[in-house]
């Protein structure tokens, strides 16, 4: 009777502890769906001022995922022809959200070549980020290499081996021979192909650290 009871009260505890985690589970995402004229605007979200010169958030139109719960959300919108603009949007309980937001053109010569630069810098920040990521291949090229250097290096040593334990120079010790200078020269080869990989990796990644600030 006491094993049943004990048994019964750990299947409830399951059932409660799955139906919480269901429950969490079913936190349902509001979304806050954005036009914008002109219809193609950088979109940065978030309280503080946002850094225009990276990448945005989001691209007009679209929809932005709201934590549920969430009363308001602040947009921050950029255009280089446009000045910039910051709306705290007031959000729907349970439902989409919706907004068309006209920016406002700007004929400022000094504002407009200040967001020329922001996105010149921008794209030199891309730029950079991508080199980064090319530094990788030259990388994982120059570990390779440094593998088979090592490899050829231990194989060259093993026939050194094997000709000075060959009593008599004959067949055997010119086919060790021959196998030495084939591993040692492979073994030279390889290195050099690791330097200049690894070299070429840290100039990408060094140039892409350079750009990404």
């Amino acid at each position: 009777m006491n094993l049943y009871r004990s048994a019964s009260l750990i299947l409830i505890m399951l059932f409660v502890l799955c139906n919480d985690l269901f429950a969490q589970q079913k936190v349902s995402t509001r979304y806050l769906q954005i036009s914008t004229n002109p219809s193609t605007v950088d979109l940065y979200t978030g309280d503080t001022p946002p850094d225009f010169s990276k990448n945005p958030a989001y691209t007009s139109p679209a929809f932005i995922p709201v934590p549920d719960g969430a009363e308001s959300i602040t947009v921050s919108f950029f255009h280089p022809d446009y000045a910039d603009t910051t709306i705290n949007i007031t959000l729907s309980s349970s439902d989409t959200s919706f907004i068309i937001v006209a920016l406002r053109q700007t004929y400022d010569d000094e504002l407009i070549n200040s967001h020329q630069d922001m996105l010149k810098h921008r794209s030199r920040r891309n730029l950079g980020q991508t080199l980064q990521w090319f530094s990788i291949a030259p990388f994982v090229i120059s570990g390779i290499s440094a593998i088979v250097t090592l490899y050829d290096i231990s194989k060259a040593n093993d026939h050194k081996k094997a000709m000075e334990n060959t009593r008599f120079m004959n067949e055997k010790y010119d086919a060790h021979m021959q196998e030495f200078k084939d591993y040692r020269k492979r073994a030279k080869t390889s290195k050099n192909v690791s330097k200049v990989f690894f070299g070429t990796g840290l100039l990408f990644l060094a140039a892409g650290f350079a750009l990404s600030f």
